[in-house]
């Protein structure tokens, strides 16, 4: 059977059929990620992974029962998964299984393509592969930290920062490589930080971008890095990085809206590209250790 170009978790077959199925997706950064949720289905739900040039991390976040599951029609039962474990699979290879018991996990896909990309960038040999053993159950607190982090962006794509989840992805790229690449070796680390005319570019590009969707193959780009590298040369110059930089700038242009202006919380989330009052609050208490409202009433 030939590969599809592109997987998309949600449509595995079977799972549509699946009872009370909750699906929400995010696709930036060279990876798609999505949440899957169903209930228990009595007979067992059976399912099948699309074939494509590429794998997929499966990160449970709540007990799966063990199920049979073949790979290639070769039988490869999978053992009871307690949250927080993940299975990792090469989908150039035919995945089912009969899945049985609630369900509540997070897909996250990437291509070899991409995985390739990474490589070639941090001067590893340009395999994209990665190893994938049948039936392994992995355990990692960096992978399951990462997946929940891409939640919120799953849940709200619309309002996703593209700068946050290119940042994910680039850990994952990484960790999968160092932790589960065919011949892994150590990463090479950049030693200087930004040119001062690359600094000064990369500035400007994130402060006409509050709103985040701008990545970090377009900052890199324009300061002629790859990504990798320029995310490491920029925290170097600055101490922190582009993400975190990008949200002090959110932060003062909202102390200056809230000075000068009569806009409500809302709009001033809105014009600093926050996604709503709510997420702006949370960022400004982390740093000023005060809300929004009541950071303006201690100033009149």
């Amino acid at each position: 059977m030939a590969h599809t170009g592109r997987h998309q978790p949600e449509k595995f077959v079977g799972v549509a059929e699946a009872p009370a199925l909750t699906v929400s997706a995010i696709e930036k950064a060279e990876l798609k990620a999505t949440h899957l949720r169903w209930k228990d289905s009595e007979s067992g739900l059976p399912t099948r992974c699309e074939l494509a040039d590429g794998y997929v991390v499966f990160l449970l976040r709540s007990e799966l029962p063990a199920h049979p599951a073949w790979v290639d029609e070769r039988p490869a039962p999978i053992a009871t998964l307690r949250q927080g474990q993940f299975l990792l699979l090469d989908l150039r290879a035919q995945h089912s299984a009969l899945v049985r018991g609630d369900v509540d996990c997070l897909s996250v896909y990437t291509g070899s393509d991409a995985l390739r990309r990474f490589q070639e960038e941090h001067e590893l040999p340009p395999t994209g592969l990665l190893r994938t053993p049948l039936g392994r159950v992995y355990e990692d607190d960096v992978i399951r930290h990462l997946g929940e982090a891409l939640l919120p962006a799953i849940e709200q794509p619309q309002s996703a920062s593209q700068l946050y989840v290119s940042h994910v992805a680039l850990a994952l790229f990484s960790r999968l490589t160092a932790q589960h690449g065919t011949d892994p070796l150590p990463m090479s680390q950049l030693r200087g930080g930004l040119a001062p005319w690359q600094e000064r570019r990369a500035k400007e590009m994130l402060t006409a971008h509050l709103d985040g969707r701008i990545g970090l193959e377009a900052l890199a780009a324009e300061c002629r890095l790859s990504r990798s590298h320029f995310a490491r040369a920029f925290k170097i110059s600055t101490g922190i990085s582009p993400l975190r930089w990008l949200t002090g700038q959110r932060i003062e242009r909202a102390k200056i809206l809230l000075l000068n202006t009569d806009l409500t919380l809302e709009q001033i989330a809105a014009s600093c590209g926050f996604a709503d009052a709510s997420h702006l609050a949370r960022a400004f208490s982390r740093t000023t250790r005060l809300q929004p409202g009541a950071w303006r009433r201690l100033r009149f």
